[in-house]
């Protein structure tokens, strides 16, 4: 038995010290690679993690600087909008002002050729009515004389040539009257 205990622990031992042995040469052969391949995968690593820190630190200023940009063209877009705002209220108010002084000027205006309207029709009434009475006082001047004449004529039985120079007259007196 102890036989079959000793050569059990040989086995083991065999079985470790080839599998001992593989390690043992794959890390003469490959150690210095492996070890290389472990260091370039930890340097990439750290290249890859500080380009990332510095990505993000650029992306983190670049995108302050857009959100400044941003707020800057915000605020001058709203001045420019208050600006043209007061303009727009400042030309509406000049606007109004000048509706309300062309408005007051045109009643003004409308008055005043009212009241120039007026005086005309007193004028031409005036006028009128002494062309009226002026006509009438003719008119009447040539009826009497008219008459006087008719009556003259009935009573001195002058002839018709007389009567129609007579009458001619008065018709011409009452033209010239008229075109006047």
């Amino acid at each position: 038995m102890a036989n079959k205990h000793s050569s059990q622990s040989q086995d083991q031992e065999n079985t470790h010290a080839p599998a001992s042995e593989l390690d043992t040469l794959r890390h003469i052969i490959f150690g210095a690679a492996k070890a290389d391949l472990e260091r370039g995968l930890s340097e990439l690593s750290e290249l890859t993690s500080l380009h990332f820190q510095k990505l993000e630190q650029q992306m983190s200023q670049q995108m302050q600087q857009l959100q400044t940009t941003m707020e800057d063209g915000l605020h001058r877009l709203e001045q420019q909008l208050a600006v043209a705002d007061q303009n727009q209220d400042k030309r509406s108010d000049e606007l109004n002002a000048y509706a309300d002084k062309i408005s007051s000027e045109l009643e003004m205006a409308e008055a005043n050729s009212k009241q120039e309207n007026d005086e005309l029709h007193q004028r031409l009434d005036k006028e009128m009515a002494l062309l009226s009475s002026n006509f009438n006082e003719q008119l009447q001047q040539a009826l009497t004389k008219l008459n006087q004449v008719s009556s003259e004529l009935n009573t001195s039985k002058t002839d018709r040539k007389t009567l129609a120079k007579l009458l001619n007259t008065v018709a011409t007196n009452l033209e010239a009257d008229e075109g006047e």
